[in-house]
């Protein structure tokens, strides 16, 4: 404004300067000269000044906001001008030189531009427009998020005030700011191993068309997605642009949940504290109570997790603060309970620990039937102890159980030991018949080999005499034979070394006599005198 009143100050100057006249000749010719000069500089400065003092230049990363303090008023509960009226108009200045903005009539203030980082959502709040529907809460979604923040595009389309459904993505905006605010606030992030389940609290409400039918779960309905309810498609792990303010997320986990139930308390899911009483109890038939500790295995598939959330509105919260989540309280936990109570009403004690297996096989069908009305997949019931033994009435019973069962063990080991020592009786009675018939049939082979014998020396008998008495015959008679044979015993005694070998032999006389004396003269013959030993 001051250098707009210089710049008048020194065109009025110039005018006078311009007007000024002399009546002297030479001073006039003289003063019309610098008089031009001086009024041309003047009016030019002066121009110059008021042209710079209307012009205003927006940096590359701001918008010029104009106030008009001249015009028409506004029409009541408008606080933006867009058709010229006086007051903030709707129209922002871009980047680079603007001029002839009269200090007078318009006031010009540059605003820098709003930045929604990475990973961020810009959250809009129109301070002027049409009012929202009776019942709306948030203005409706425009299909452009630049036409929504574009003040004259805004103001007369269908621009609403209030808080803005559409949300800006992370960029730089030229905007009003006197007629919109902008909040930044953070995008909406699904972790691994997680789903978000949406519950739109604003959008247009689901109309089923022909052949189609709308879910209602525990009253609240599921539609499909970008309509207000319960969307009937779950948010994958992913980063989302969505307005934090118009849906309710509720994250659930789809990984597998094992819940333990030990009797003593123990470690919940979502907590690293124990909870206060998540023991399973039962009392059987013939009137003995103790724990049993179970375990499951469930998960919640994905497609399932809008219709879980519809029952139980936010499964995975601790809703009491006891350790337990929804989930675990409303569903799990009072059917296992329910479960195992009745698994044990028509049984004994006894007969209760020794039905395990059958327990627990009849438990998970049981659980699964339960938990189908929740869409919960089940793994299987685990049994991981029978608490009888924990109890002082239990445990007394299963000592008496020990010492009966034990009776029973050694009775029945008494009478294998006795079959056994039968049997032994009986194998070594086999045994013994076993030898008895061996020595019978090894005597019965040996008579038979000892006759065969007799027989074998009785033929080599006779066949002996059949040969001595041919032998006999070819001799000429016993006598000769019986000589013979001496002969040959001396001889061989002889050729082993004898030196009392006779060298006259009487054997008798008869016709043989020359016979023998043949025989003495050899075995004369034969006998030489040891030679006599060679002195040294």
């Amino acid at each position: 404004m001051f250098l707009f009143i210089l710049g008048i100050i020194l065109m009025l100057g110039a005018a006078i300067v311009l007007s000024f006249s002399s009546q002297n000749e030479l001073v006039q010719e003289v003063g019309q000269k610098v008089k031009y000069t001086a009024g041309t500089i003047l009016l030019i400065i002066g121009l110059g000044i008021s042209v710079w003092s209307t012009t205003i230049y927006v940096e590359d990363n701001q918008g010029g906001l104009v106030v008009v303090k001249f015009g028409a008023n506004l029409v009541d509960g408008d606080i933006i001008a867009n058709n010229g009226e006086k007051g903030p108009q709707a129209d922002v200045l871009p980047p680079g030189w603007h001029f002839f903005y009269w200090p007078w009539i318009y006031e010009l203030t540059p605003v820098d531009n709003k930045e929604i980082r990475q990973g961020y959502v810009g959250v809009v709040t129109a301070k002027d427009g049409k009012p929202l529907d009776e019942g709306d809460v948030f203005a409706p979604k425009w299909v452009s998020a630049i036409d929504m923040i574009d003040a004259k595009k805004f103001l007369t389309g269908d621009g609403r005030r209030g808080p803005q459904l559409t949300i800006l993505t992370p960029g730089q905006y030229r905007y009003n700011s006197r007629l919109f605010t902008i909040e930044e606030r953070k995008a909406l992030d699904v972790e691994v191993g997680t789903v978000a389940v949406i519950k739109a609290n604003a959008g247009p409400k689901y109309e089923p068309t022909e052949g189609k039918t709308l879910t209602v779960v525990n009253g609240v309905e599921i539609v499909p997605n970008g309509n207000s309810g319960i969307w009937e498609k779950a948010l994958t792990p992913n980063k989302y642009y969505m307005h934090p303010d118009a849906f309710d997320v509720i994250f659930l986990a789809t990984t597998k949940r094992v819940y333990s139930y030990t009797g003593t308390g123990t470690v919940s899911v979502k907590s690293d504290r124990p909870t206060e009483n998540n023991s399973i109890e039962v009392r059987t038939m013939d009137g003995y109570d103790f724990p049993v500790d179970v375990r499951v295995s469930v998960k919640i598939d994905a497609l399932n997790a809008p219709y879980v959330v519809a029952l139980l509105k936010d499964p995975d919260a601790d809703a009491d603060k006891d350790g337990f989540d929804i989930l675990e309280e409303k569903a799990v936990l009072p059917s296992l309970r329910s479960i195992f109570r009745n698994s044990a009403e028509d049984k004994g004690a006894i007969e209760y620990v020794q039905s395990r297996s059958e327990i627990e096989k009849s438990a998970t069908t049981k659980f699964k039937a339960d938990m189908e009305i929740f869409k919960i997949d089940v793994d299987k019931v685990y049994i991981a102890d029978i608490g009888l033994k924990d109890t002082p009435e239990g445990k007394a019973l299963l000592e008496t159980q020990t010492n009966k069962e034990l009776a029973l063990q050694q009775k029945e080991m008494y009478k294998e030991q006795v079959l056994a020592a039968a049997e032994e009786a009986k194998q070594i009675e086999a045994a013994e018949q076993a030898v008895q018939k061996k020595n019978i049939v090894e005597s019965a082979a040996q008579i038979e080999i000892e006759k065969n014998k007799a027989l074998a020396r009785a033929a080599t008998a006779v066949g002996e005499a059949e040969y001595n008495a041919k032998v006999i015959e070819s001799l000429g008679g016993v006598d000769n034979y019986v000589l013979l044979e001496c002969v040959d015993k001396f001889s061989t005694a002889w050729q082993l070394g004898g030196s009392n070998v006779p060298s006259v032999i009487s054997v008798g006389g008869g016709s043989s006599g020359m016979l023998q004396s043949f025989i003495a003269t050899m075995l004369r013959d034969a006998v030489k005198p040891a030679p006599a030993p060679v002195k040294k």
